[in-house]
Formats: C-alpha cells, structure tokens, sequence
C-alpha cells in the first residue's frame, strides 16, 4: 500500500513539473510579433530582403506553436518556441538596423542630388545671361526658362517630401530635377558652341575677304545680285572727272569670275574714326546696310588701309 501511495505521488510531482514546463510563452511570442508588425511599412522600402527573413521566422514560429498546440497537453514543450522567438527578435533587430542605415543612405543621396540640381539650375540661368539675347531664339528662351521652373519646382517639393520624412519620393523629385537642370545646361552648351562656331567662321570669312551682299545693288553703274562674293584689290583708279583723292577698284569674285567691281575711297587707319563711329576693322571685310537700305557699305581692311565702296540699291 506505502509502494501505491509513492508511486501516486511521484506521478502527480510529475504531471505538475510537466505541466509547470509546458506552458507556453504567450507575452514574448506577441512582444516579438508586435515588433515585426511594426516595421512592416518601412520594410518593404527600405529593407525588403531582411524583412523576408523576419518573416520567414514568424512562419516557423506559427508552425511551432501550431505542433505544440495539436500535441497532448503532458507531452508540450516551449524550449523550441522559446529559441524560434529569440531568432525572431534577432530578425527583427536586424530589419530595424538596415531601415535606419538605408534610410540615412537615401537621406545623403537625395540631399546630394538636390545641391546638385541647384547648382545647375543657377549654372543655367547664368549661362544663359551671358548669351546675347539676339542670338537665343524666342522659343529656346521661353523652352529653357519653363524647364527651369519646373526645376524650382522639383526642389521646393523635394524639400517638403523631406521634411515628411518621404525620402524615395523626394529622392525622385531630385533626380528629376537635377536631369532637368542637366538637360538645360548640355541644350545651352549646344547653342553656345554653335554660336562659337558661326562667330569663327564668320571671322574666317571675313579675314579672306568674304562679304555678303544682302541684295541686288550697283556697283560702278552695274548690277551686283545678291550673293556672297569674295573681295579683291585691282588697280588704282580715279573719279570720272578725274579730281579728288585717287581710288582702288575693288573686284567682286564669285566662283573665280569677277562679277563686279566699285571705286573704293581709300582711306589710312589714322583717319578711319573721321567716316566712320562703329570702330576699326584688322584686315578683314564688312557689310553694313545704311540709311534704312539707301545704300549698303562694303568695307575692306588690308594692312592698315581702308577701301569703303557705297553701293545704292538696284
């Protein structure tokens, strides 16, 4: 009888010491939820792959929990629930880790792409400043100045989107305004090298003697057509009456043949400033269209001489 009496209470310590072990950790298991339910909305932004991990461990915890449940209550145990947990809390740390430091990344990036994109942007409006605004076309004036507005734009909603803490929509906003501004500056530096260009061979014409005459007109009493021609010296001439300073004829080649040719006044750099307020020329050739098209000035520079021919209109 002692012997029942022992064994009764010996099976008795143990089904209260099971029962006491197998008691499942309720508090830690939704502490550990509650966390990674937390920083479910950041983590897919800003750090999807430690996320799937954290999720990956919540699935085995549910399926942990789901055997405890379904097995009978004397044979439960939560050592494994308990270990599932702590690697639920290291996932988690982890993920909260990797927002922070991605969240800081873009926070660097956006602000870096947004100093930039002001820099441009002002880079622009000073370049095109300094063009002379007859040689920007209308339309490229009024293209370039909405392009930068929408520039303006893009930063003044980077800054809001930041203060918000929107950091991949801002990040966007600033991308995309510093392309814009980009695209403006490479759209100037375009028509900027362009100009050169023209201005360069404008001066290389000019230095051989190349002249444009804008329309038909008379020279020496002949019609000259519109064209451009390439101007020679010829000899020495006079007036018809024979009186006054002597001249140089000055010959019109187009395409090696003389299609024309005028009396040049002829006339020494020191005494230039006498006939004419719109500065000297160094061994180049003008055209200028005077008195509202009454006559045009074809105007040859050579070694320190003058030859001015005023041709009227045909």
């Amino acid at each position: 009888m002692k012997n029942w009496n022992l064994l009764m209470l010996l099976t008795l310590l143990l089904i209260s010491g099971t029962a006491g072990c197998a008691e499942a950790p309720t508090e830690s298991v939704e502490s550990a939820k509650a966390r990674h339910a937390a920083v479910a909305a950041e983590a897919g932004m800003y750090a999807p792959d430690a996320y799937e991990a954290a999720e990956e461990a919540v699935s085995r915890l549910d399926a942990e929990l789901e055997i405890q449940a379904n097995s009978f209550v004397l044979l439960r145990s939560y050592e494994q629930t308990s270990a599932l947990v702590s690697s639920l809390e290291t996932r988690v740390d982890a993920v909260e880790l990797e927002i922070g430091a991605e969240k800081q990344r873009v926070l660097t990036e956006t602000t870096r792409l947004a100093r930039a994109a002001e820099e441009a942007m002002n880079t622009g409006q000073e370049s095109i400043a300094d063009i002379p605004s007859e040689d920007v076309p209308e339309d490229q004036a009024s293209a370039w100045a909405a392009e930068l507005e929408g520039v303006g734009a893009s930063l003044a909603e980077t800054e809001r989107l930041l203060a918000v803490e929107e950091l991949v929509p801002a990040r966007s906003e600033a991308e995309s305004a510093l392309a814009a501004a980009t695209g403006v500056n490479t759209s100037v530096a375009t028509l900027v090298a362009e100009l050169e260009r023209l201005r360069e061979e404008d001066t290389a014409r000019r230095a051989s003697g190349d002249v444009i005459i804008p329309s038909a007109v008379l020279a020496n009493g002949q019609r000259l057509a519109a064209g451009t021609y390439r101007l020679s010296l010829a000899e020495e001439g006079s007036t018809a009456s024979g009186i006054g300073s002597p001249g140089r004829w000055v010959e019109f080649v187009a395409e090696e043949d003389v299609a024309g040719r005028g009396l040049a006044v002829v006339i020494p750099d020191s005494e230039i400033d006498e006939v004419s307020d719109s500065g000297s020329l160094q061994n180049e050739a003008r055209v200028v269209v005077l008195k509202d098209g009454d006559y045009v000035r074809v105007w040859l520079n050579r070694d320190g001489v003058n030859y001015l021919l005023h041709l009227p209109p045909a």
